[in-house]
């Protein structure tokens, strides 16, 4: 099991535990497939290689817009939005990690975009 950030489509944040398999990703997001992404913006933000893992097919299974996700991803830029929920992982090499740190990347982006708030479970 490994902890992880998750951002709704519906800006809800929250830590998850879930095992760092392709499948529970996909599951953890109701994906049929998943991409990571990576931008200038995360990096800056993060000074980090922190990557969003997000739903491949989302706009044609017509999920809904994720504005942090669209944010991050720089869509005020080029227009391209992320959909449905995300996740978040770090990269190394090839390899895409469980974030180390996954309290503070949930605080950071909570300071950074105030829409989000905090899941209560």
């Amino acid at each position: 099991m490994a902890k992880t950030v998750k951002i709704t489509s519906d800006n809800k944040i929250s830590i998850v535990d879930i095992p760092w398999t392709a499948e529970a990703k996909e599951k953890a997001i109701c994906a049929d497939c998943v991409e990571t992404v990576k931008t200038q913006i995360m990096y800056n933000l993060f000074h980090d290689t922190v990557v969003m893992i997000v739903d491949e097919s989302g706009i044609i299974n017509n999920r809904p817009l994720n504005l942090a996700g669209s944010f991050l991803y720089g869509t005020q830029y080029h227009g391209a939005p992320i959909v449905g929920d995300i996740l978040f992982g770090l990269q190394s090499g090839p390899e895409i990690l469980p974030p180390e740190n996954p309290e503070d990347i949930m605080h950071l982006l909570m300071m950074k975009i105030p829409e989000l708030q905090e899941e209560t479970r």
